[in-house]
């Protein structure tokens, strides 16, 4: 029967020509179709940057990524290399790996400075420690970084666009900081553990100046200057309030207080 000549065995099953050939097919398939997706091997640096971008265009950013990297090794000179870097640790950061991306973009904005998208990799620095700040209740290390690298934008490329959007974002990380102290602070403060709570309430005024946790934070010291004696203490920290945020509630509830603690 056609197809079925020269049959051989193969642990003790039968084994023709016709499929052996499918079974070759089928694995070549696999093959291509398990093997990452790659610009093809005689591309120029042109058509390897073109095939990467198309890919993070499509949002498929782990091909982008393989593509980026690719072009950056074999042609790390190329005209492209700067706009390769950035989209390469846009990559990163859409895809969800953070600190790759931040190493990315500091490469850039550190080894290329005075490329016109050196402002652009000092602001993804930022972007990438900022999508890194858990809540307040865990750890604030990428919270300050994200402060310590918008900080650095402002300082080093004032006259980019992207200085307004560094600035919300420090103002954003500082109330967030200061948010962390306060709730400390009240933390002891529940527990009547009240020379601790000072230390973190006096810490919000110096390092957070006039962030919108001032208020409570004012209202809370003078009840526990009071509680510990510090008459003087308290007496500054309640017209400070009164002073300062005449309307807020912590203002109108201490003002009606007889005692600390009252409201």
């Amino acid at each position: 029967m056609r197809g079925m000549v020269n049959q051989g065995t193969a642990g003790g099953g039968t084994w023709s020509i016709t499929t052996v050939r499918r079974a070759s097919f089928a694995l070549v398939v696999l093959a291509y179709g398990c093997a990452p997706a790659m610009p093809p091997p005689d591309s120029t640096p042109r058509q390897r940057y073109d095939w990467s971008t198309e890919r993070f265009n499509d949002g498929k950013y782990s091909q982008a990524i393989r593509g980026f990297r690719d072009h950056l090794f074999r042609d790390p000179l190329d005209p492209t290399a700067d706009s390769t870097r950035l989209l390469l640790a846009e990559s990163y950061l859409e895809s969800d790996q953070e600190l790759l991306a931040a190493n990315e973009f500091r490469q850039l904005a550190t080894t290329r400075p005075n490329s016109p998208l050196a402002d652009d990799a000092q602001f993804g620095v930022c972007r990438a420690y900022w999508k890194l700040s858990p809540d307040i209740a865990r750890d604030q290390e990428f919270t300050r970084n994200t402060i310590e690298e918008c900080t650095r934008l402002v300082e080093f490329y004032p006259r980019s666009p992207l200085t307004t959007d560094a600035r919300a974002m420090i103002a954003e990380a500082t109330e967030k900081l200061a948010a962390k102290e306060l709730r400390v602070g009240r933390w002891y403060y529940s527990r009547s553990l009240y020379q601790s709570s000072i230390i973190y309430l006096e810490s919000v005024l110096e390092s957070y100046p006039g962030s919108s946790v001032e208020p409570e934070v004012l209202a809370l010291l003078y009840d526990a200057y009071s509680y510990v004696g510090f008459s003087r203490e308290a007496e500054q920290v309640r017209e400070r309030l009164l002073q300062a945020y005449p309307d807020s509630p912590e203002a109108g509830a201490i003002a009606a207080q007889a005692e600390p603690g009252d409201r």
